[in-house]
Parts: C-alpha cells; structure tokens; sequence
C-alpha cells in the first residue's frame, strides 16, 4: 500500500496481532540509489536526501517483508544485495495496477511477461540472505494463471500471493476465490496467500471464514488494514478514534512525515472528516503535530519529539576512525529555502560564533559520493565535524556539516527554529 503501509501503520498491525507485514511498494531505482544509516531512532535508515525510502524499526524484526516494484532481475539482485537480512523476506509485486507501477514494465505488466518473471525471481533468489516471494494477480484466462504459477514455483520462491482479481478490475468487483484455489490446488510445494477479501472481512473471525473458503495457508489484508487496523485483533475492533490515537503514538515516535501521516489517519477516519470538528481540524491541518492536536495528542508528540533530541545529542561523542565527529543530523531542503531573508542558517551561526570567540573560520571539504550524494566536512581548528546524511547538492552539504558542528561544540541553542524536524 503506497503511502499506507510504512514504519508506523506496519507496527500499529504488529501489535494488534497480524503475524507479517508488507513495507510499500518500493521501486528498485529508489533502494538502489538510496543510503544505508542507523539513526538516532534506532531505526535502519535507507534514506535519499530529505525522503526516507524505507524505515525499518527494531520491534519489526523478522516480521517484515520488502516489497519491490521491479522488471529488472539485475536491478531486484542489486537490492538483496543492499539490504541483506535487514528484512525477512522480499516479495515482487506482480499484481499492482497503477499506472506508476505498470507504465515501467512492472507490477501487473509482468503477468502476461512469464520469461521476464523467471529472470527476475531467479537473479533475486540467487542473490538474496532472506526467503523471496512475490504477488499476483489471476489472469483473464483462468488456465494461463495455472500455467504462470507452476513457472513461478519451479523458481523456489517460499510462498505465493495471489490476488483474486484481475488485472482491469477493482473494488466492488467479486474476488474470484474460486479461482485462487484452483492454485492450491495445482501449487503443493509451496503456501499460497489468498489477497482481496477485504470488502468482506468486517470483524476479526471473518479473516479465517475466507482464509478457508479461499483454501490457502493465510490471507493477506490490505485495504481493511487501513481503514481498521484493529481488524487483527482476536479481542474485536476498536472505535476509529482509539485507531488512530495508536497510530499517531507509532507515527510521532519514529518520525513519520506530515503527508504520509495525514493519508492514513484520513483513511482511518473516513466520512466522519466532514462532520465531526476533529476530522475538520485533520483537514486543515499542516504539520503532524497540528494533526495531533486535532487528536488531542500534543502531549504525545512532544514527547517523542523531545526523546529524540535527547538521542541526538548522545551521538555527540562519536568519533569515526579518521578523527572526525560525525552527527547524523540533517533538515529538509524546504527548511533552508524558508529561511531565506527570515532566519539565520547553521553556517551565518556558526560563522558568527568564530567571528565572537576568534576562533578561526570554518572551512568545508565535499565530496561527491557514488550515489551522486554530497557531504561535507567542516574544519574548525584540528576538528572536524560531519554528517554521514547525504545531500542534493553541495550547498545542503556545507549546511548540514554545519549543523553538525553546532551539535559537536554543544552551540546549538544559538540555530532558532527546529531545523532538524519536517
């Protein structure tokens, strides 16, 4: 689920009872270009300047699957490789509809592609730590999915999606469950996960109603997981709004970023937007912590955020190999945009605080990293302070290294504003 299923909704599942969870659909050019970091948050970081492409958090472990956009066997290769066993398990997406994935050659566009489905299934098995699988759809002619499914367990994928539409149908079309275990039937070697049934799941005894009508070893629950989350609960559903109090306490504890936060909490929400005065205070809302105070949460969100300022300043003292402190620090690119002709940056402040103390003036070495990623050092004296958070283009760089000086010389009261959060 694009936009849905990231580090806060896949954790609110987890505790609610869901056994696996799925990240977004992540395409392999994002991954690939992406960079590897461990934050403050404890997280696994795989980050591309200000986006974080993927958020992997500690109580996640083992229980979350990568799920790739991809129509490249080199390319799905490249991201085992990358990821290793951050994940436990990488599934392909061969069923996704939308233009973004198909107009690429990927997600539903591989159905009717059996050759190009054995490259890449193949390469990834090859490559990867962790268990693969992948999701599809029933195609137009029920015995060319037969004929797919026995090519895609002859790969040695662990388990098998499949979803029970096809290609050109939607929400309210019938899922054709009866075509999904027809595919248990002819695939014995290996689970098959029944996908689409979440127009009739309403509470949580329904999830094992069609997990045996579909015949397979479990079901998968998109749509029903956004819009219920506590669908997983053995104990019943929860009111929406105790939904989604849980989800902002996942969403401010790891970061989640404002629109990605304010599409789930309005999936959650539903119609009650138009009437109720906290779905119209969502509306309007701006910022996570405007969405939590239409929640009531502005407790919660200071919290987390002030947790996380206290995680950042024990990164202080590290001290890499080549001598240089090195401060995972970094700030949106908007934020040195709306700074302009407003408020000082880290590099007039910390230019400022050299001039008062007469200290030598900071000077900055950038390099241009494989990635196409910069980052930079700044030299104060014989120290020098660093972020390992690449950055756009070299003016970011000098920025952040800045910013990273303040942290390291313990000044970073005399930067206004709170750079570092969305």
């Amino acid at each position: 689920m694009v936009r849905a299923g990231r580090t806060p909704l896949r954790l609110l599942c987890l505790k609610y009872g869901a056994d696996l969870v799925y990240t977004e659909e992540i395409v392999d050019k994002k991954l690939i270009e992406a960079t590897r970091v461990i934050n403050a948050l404890g997280t696994i970081d795989y980050r591309n300047g200000d986006d974080i492409i993927l958020r992997l958090a500690p109580e996640e472990k083992g229980k979350c699957i990568l799920q790739i956009g991809t129509n490249s066997g080199e390319k799905a290769a490249k991201i085992a490789e990358i990821v290793g066993d951050d994940v436990a398990g990488i599934d392909v997406n061969m069923g996704c509809p939308k233009p973004f994935s198909i107009h690429c050659g990927m997600g539903a566009a591989l159905l009717t592609q059996t050759e190009k489905i054995v490259e890449i299934l193949t390469a990834l098995k090859a490559a990867a730590k962790v268990p693969v699988t992948c999701k599809i759809r029933v195609l137009d002619n029920p015995e060319d999915t037969l004929k797919l499914v026995r090519e895609i367990e002859k790969c040695g994928v662990v388990a098998l999606g499949v979803h029970g539409r096809r290609r050109d149908e939607r929400q309210p079309d019938r899922c054709r469950f009866e075509e999904i275990r027809e595919v248990v039937k002819t695939i014995q070697s290996i689970p098959i996960i029944a996908n689409g049934f979440s127009g009739e799941i309403e509470r949580y005894e329904d999830i094992e109603k069609w997990r045996d009508t579909a015949g397979t070893s479990s079901i998968m629950i998109a749509r029903k997981a956004l819009s219920t989350p506590s669908i997983f609960r053995s104990e019943g559903v929860l009111d929406k709004y105790k939904d989604i109090e849980n989800f902002l306490e996942f969403a401010c504890q790891y970061d989640e970023c404002y629109t990605m936060t304010k599409y789930v909490v309005q999936r959650i929400l539903g119609g009650d937007q138009e009437h109720d005065p906290r779905g119209k205070a969502l509306v309007a809302a701006g910022s996570v912590l405007q969405i939590c105070k239409a929640f009531g949460m502005e407790d919660c969100y200071n919290k987390w955020r002030d947790d996380r300022k206290r995680k950042q300043s024990k990164k202080r003292a590290r001290v890499d190999d080549d001598g240089v402190y090195n401060i995972e620090v970094s700030f949106p690119l908007k934020r040195l945009k709306n700074s302009v002709g407003f408020s000082p940056t880290p590099k007039m402040v910390l230019h400022d605080y050299l001039v008062e103390t007469k200290t030598p003036k900071a000077t900055y070495e950038t390099v241009k990293r494989e990635d196409k990623r910069f980052v930079s050092t700044a030299i104060i004296g014989d120290k020098k302070f660093r972020s390992g958070i690449g950055q756009p283009n070299l003016r970011m760089a000098e920025q952040v290294a800045a910013l990273a000086a303040l942290h390291g010389m313990n000044i970073r009261s005399r930067l206004e504003g709170n750079w570092e959060e969305d």
